[in-house]
């Protein structure tokens, strides 16, 4: 094993750098030379970053667009305030996208830089050799740098926190500093930042008896990066009435409410650990890193340990679980060619250098390095293609949509988009974000299915609704297109794009259909049609007695008034909410949401009496029963007692149908109700639509 070089006068650091800029350079040649000589991105969020930071340089900062809301949409606090200082002193329009790119390009090349210098530290001046030119040639990593997205940024402050651990420690005057930078970068960068804050706090405890030892208050600004994280949340929390981001909200299958019980989500979690790991051992056809590449990085740690740093092999091994795993718990985890992961494949090739300098062969040590550089210089011409491809997709897609709407859509109507960069950044017009990154409170009911989607839309000021729709025809994440069940999307598109290149779906989850019919491929505008908005609101035909409560399914600002929830009887069966339409009397169109209940349901309905009868009135949609199933009756409880068994209707989209709970069961000034299984956990169960309930009296 070669012991770590003490000798630091080595070209490799400033070769890695000029190798990884020249490399970026032509990654951005590439793109250009599929879009014309126009720089166009291959991602839409570049375009959220660049119109959160035109605002911050025109002094609204967290603003969307002028006048807006405060909104935590932009994924990078710090990259979205360099791109807003960039703004102020000037650059706009496709400058202000030619600073991210090359930013994103200068990131990466100081990242290689810094990884080479790191290396040298660690394992001699030939791993400084090794590990530079593997970051420099790192395909993903260029992508991400080429993107104009945080890749960059974060890529440099990440292997700069390293470096400044290796040369400051034990005393720490600057590694806080940028471990804080790292912190207000990304949330998974302050994972990693709070892995070397625990190593500094360690290692200056370790030397707190040595002759050198700095006095105790040196070591309170190594908690800087906590520190500013948690003056993050605060500020989110104070301007938002949240602490969490947006984004996070968003794509967190921790946020998904009804949707998903703890033991699903963990199932999920874990089948995204295990794809991201296939991914990094280079064993999912994604090209990301060498075949076992992951292997020989775990080895890594352990070389770090056997070199009696095994502070450093905690906090770099550590700090890459902990990204792996919060990665894993988003549901865009694989999307976007792994951008998550990408600004910290330079730690996994440091760590593939120091675990091959365990082989103790020179020649075989070499060689295996050897295979590791081919593989990634066989990779690298790929990642630049797949560059301008994305690129060109996006000019046919969203940038095209985009400038349609600032030519076409008339001054001052709202438009409501799935992909809301380009549309802000070039249409001209107010944008209402159906997936919830910008527009705050979409998030958790777009998680929820079209239903619950349609009623955040419907409680909308109508002079906030949005008037046109441009919204994919099919799509890997939220249905948005679903929302035509309703009307809401008038008869007929006013125009349908679609990519006249190859179909290149959004991410290797996507729907098979995507790949079949190219429907996530199209985007239509649409004109809004909101004349059934308020059509749900009364019963399809009177009820007996007087109305005093009503629960509006689908609608979890109503839901969670009325306390609604569902007891399903199978894990995996979710109450995905449901948008239908139907004629209940002549002239009389009704639009309503609802969920797919299989199970039960239980709510609780106000404005009763104690020992006079409630009616309980629920539009309804359940299919017909197979020969001897009993999927349309329900048992009913009241207040916890048994009130009898329903037969629901037999009706698609759904019907009106009345039960009614006897006066002894009445007990106070609301009844809570609960549908359940005859034969509890026994199938078959109840399977049905639950659109709304009333009580009357």
């Amino acid at each position: 094993m070669t012991p770590p070089s003490t000798d630091r006068s080595t070209r490799a650091p400033v070769v890695s750098g000029a190798v990884a800029l020249l490399l970026g350079a032509g990654f951005v040649a590439v793109s250009l030379a599929y879009n014309r000589g126009s720089l166009v991105p291959p991602l839409d969020d570049v375009y959220i970053h660049l119109q959160y930071a035109r605002q911050f340089g025109d002094g609204e900062p967290l603003r969307y667009q002028p006048g807006a809301e405060i909104t935590t949409g932009a994924s990078s606090l710090l990259w979205m305030v360099l791109l807003g200082a960039a703004h102020a002193v000037g650059f706009d329009g496709r400058w202000l996208l030619a600073v991210a790119v090359a930013g994103g390009v200068v990131g990466v090349a100081l990242a290689a830089a810094f990884t080479s210098a790191a290396a040298t530290r660690l394992g001699g001046r030939a791993a400084g050799w090794w590990a530079g030119l593997l970051t420099a040639l790192c395909g993903p990593l260029l992508w991400g740098g080429a993107s104009g997205m945080e890749v960059g940024l974060l890529a440099a402050l990440v292997t700069g926190t390293l470096l400044s651990y290796l040369r400051e420690r034990p005393r720490f005057r600057w590694t806080p500093v940028v471990a804080a930078l790292l912190a207000l970068t990304r949330p998974e960068g302050f994972l990693v930042a709070t892995a070397f804050v625990a190593a500094m706090l360690w290692t200056l405890y370790r030397h707190r008896s040595s002759p050198d030892a700095a006095p105790w208050w040196r070591g309170v600004p190594v908690v800087l990066p906590v520190v500013v994280f948690a003056g993050q949340l605060l500020l989110f929390r104070v301007l938002t009435g949240t602490s969490q981001a947006n984004g996070v909200l968003a794509k967190s299958w921790l946020h998904t409410g009804f949707l998903h019980q703890p033991l699903e989500i963990a199932d999920h979690v874990q089948r995204n650990v295990a794809a991201l790991l296939a991914s990094l051992a280079g064993l999912s056809g994604q090209d990301v890193l060498a075949p076992l590449a992951l292997v020989v990085a775990v080895l890594g740690v352990a070389a770090l340990a056997a070199r009696r740093e095994r502070t450093l092999a905690v906090a770099l091994g550590g700090g890459l679980v902990l990204v792996v795993a919060a990665v894993a718990t988003l549901t865009t985890a694989m999307w976007q060619d792994l951008r998550y992961l990408q600004p910290f494949l330079p730690l996994l090739l440091l760590l593939v250098v120091l675990g091959a300098g365990l082989v103790p062969h020179r020649a075989v040590r070499g060689g295996l390095l050897a295979v590791v550089l081919l593989f990634t210089v066989a990779a690298t011409p790929a990642w630049a293609l797949r560059l301008g491809q994305q690129a060109s997709a996006m000019r046919e897609g969203p940038v095209s949509v985009a400038q349609w709407i600032a030519g076409n859509v008339p001054p001052g109507d709202a438009v409501a988009v799935n992909d809301v960069g380009a549309a802000a950044w070039f249409g001209g017009h107010r944008t209402v974000d159906l997936v919830g990154l910008t527009t705050n409170g979409m998030a958790a009911p777009s998680l929820n299915g079209p239903g619950t989607l349609y009623e955040a839309l419907r409680a909308l000021p109508p002079d906030e609704r949005p008037q046109w729709f441009a919204v994919f025809d099919r799509w890997g994440g939220v249905p948005v297109a679903d929302l035509g069940r309703a009307g809401l999307l008038g008869t007929e598109p006013v125009i349908t794009f679609g990519l006249a290149g190859p179909a290149r779906p959004i991410s290797a989850s996507a729907p098979q259909t995507c790949q079949i019919d190219r429907s996530c491929d199209r985007v239509s505008i649409w004109r809004a049609d909101w004349s059934a908005a308020d059509s749900a609101q009364a019963p399809d035909a009177p009820v007996p007695g007087r109305i005093v409560d009503h629960l509006n399914v689908g609608d979890t600002a109503d839901e969670a008034a009325h306390g609604w929830t569902t007891d399903p009887p199978v894990l995996g069966v979710q109450p995905d909410s449901v948008l239908d339409r139907a004629v209940v009397a002549p002239g009389r169109l009704v639009a309503d949401s609802g969920r797919h209940v299989v199970g039960g349901e239980t709510f609780t309905l106000g404005g009763t009496v104690p020992g006079r009868p409630v009616t309980l009135t629920g539009r309804i949609g359940a299919g017909p029963a197979l020969p001897g199933e009993r999927t349309r009756v329900v048992a009913v409880d009241v207040d916890g007692r048994p009130a009898g068994e329903w037969t629901l209707p037999d009706a698609q989209p759904w019907a009106q149908a009345s039960f009614t709970v006897p006066g002894e069961l009445v007990t106070g000034d609301r009844v809570t109700v609960t549908t359940r299984p005859v034969a509890p956990l026994l199938a078959p169960y109840p399977d049905y639509r639950s659109y709304g309930w009333w009580a009357s009296r």
